[in-house]
């Protein structure tokens, strides 16, 4: 049995998947989380629901995935920032913790079943680059990453495409704008394409054709996604597709839940699909958005950190833009949805304080300072005794 397993962190709600492409095996499993972290005092993180009766203050963080690659950080309630990376690496160590116990067999290579993130397509490398920096600190390097285009054309090819290397256009809105984005044979035709809110999906659709020498007779078909509130509207949702397909005369298609395609896609990727060489052999489809409820955590038991070395506060600054405390690392090993704190904080670079500088370099100046008043008294005297 070959199985994966996908995350996706969205601006609203997060979602993981665990996929088997096998015929006859269970529809997937669906788990889905507000996207919202609760920092506890006693050294976890809960992803979800709402924040736990603790002793002590809990800081509750949310919106950070788009200041991912951002250097300033995300401030957290105790004056404390934590990249925003990490905190979505920790995000997806939650959605991990709650898909146990897997199997150790089902994976491309016999193993423990893969595992694929899916993100943001309107993402630069930069940010892309942060993000799997942040995994590999949290000793999560065994993830791979793909983006929400290519993972949501991966389930279309997965579960309706009658043949391999179709060119299907992916439009992505969201509460600030759209992204478009072309693929072929399972990746990106070119780059992606970023819209403001309030234009037309047809215009912004043959933009992107258009930049690439297409026309929308060209287009195999559409799949439609979301994220954040707008994606919540199934009205809106479908209205986009019904003038899409009317539009450009394409098959256009919404995905089994705006926000949850990009993460089956994710799921069927890291169960061994092959858009250039498939077959239509659907893993069956999750309940649609409609259906699915966003369900709150699970408050789960700490776990002692596997790090011997004893944990430190995150760091604390006058100025919060000037440090940033570790949202995941390698001890951040738990059960439940909690997700230990790291054991080092991972500051941000800040310039140093001119008023604190080097006593040698200062006693430097000093010497320099005595030797050329020297040579100017010489001056004078020479000046007048010897003329």
């Amino acid at each position: 049995m070959s199985m994966g397993v996908g995350l996706r962190i969205g601006s609203v709600v997060s979602t993981a998947v665990v996929a088997s492409n096998d015929p006859g095996s269970p529809d997937p499993v669906v788990i889905v989380r507000d996207t919202v972290l609760h920092m506890c005092p006693d050294g976890t993180a809960i992803l979800g629901g709402s924040a736990p009766h603790t002793i002590g203050d809990t800081h509750t963080v949310s919106g950070f995935l788009p200041r991912v690659g951002d250097p300033a950080g995300v401030a957290v309630g105790d004056g404390s920032r934590y990249r925003a990376e990490d905190l979505v690496a920790g995000a997806m160590r939650c959605l991990l913790r709650e898909c146990e116990p897997l199997p150790d067999h089902g994976g491309r290579t016999g193993g423990a079943p893969d595992i694929m993130a899916a993100y943001p397509t309107r993402w630069d490398s930069a940010a892309v680059a942060a993000l799997r920096d942040a995994l590999d600190y949290a000793d999560m390097s065994y993830l791979s990453l793909v983006s929400d285009a290519e993972a949501a054309a991966a389930w279309f090819e997965s579960e309706i495409a009658e043949r391999p290397g179709q060119l299907v256009g992916i439009y992505h809105v969201d509460d600030t704008g759209a992204t478009v984005a072309l693929i072929r044979s399972g990746v990106e035709a070119g780059k992606a394409f970023r819209f403001s809110s309030g234009g037309s999906p047809t215009a912004q659709i043959a933009t992107a054709l258009g930049a690439f020498g297409w026309l929308p007779s060209n287009l195999d078909a559409v799949v439609i996604t979301g994220d954040g509130l707008i994606a919540r509207d199934s009205a809106a949702i479908h209205g986009f597709a019904n003038t899409v397909g009317e539009k450009f005369g394409v098959r256009c298609v919404v995905g089994p839940g705006p926000e949850q395609t990009a993460a089956l896609g994710a799921a069927i990727r890291a169960a061994g699909f092959n858009p250039t060489t498939h077959r239509v052999t659907p893993i069956g489809l999750p309940p649609s958005y409609d259906v699915t409820e966003v369900i709150d955590a699970v408050v789960g038991e700490p776990v002692p950190s596997a790090s011997t070395t004893a944990s430190r506060p995150a760091t604390r600054t006058p100025n919060p833009a000037s440090a940033a405390a570790v949202g995941a690392s390698p001890a951040r090993a738990s059960g439940g949805t909690a997700v230990a704190t790291p054991p080092e904080p991972r500051a941000v670079a800040q310039s140093g304080d001119e008023s604190t500088s080097d006593p040698t370099s200062r006693a430097s100046w000093l010497v320099a300072a005595a030797v050329g008043l020297a040579l100017v008294l010489v001056a004078i005297v020479f000046v007048l005794f010897v003329l």
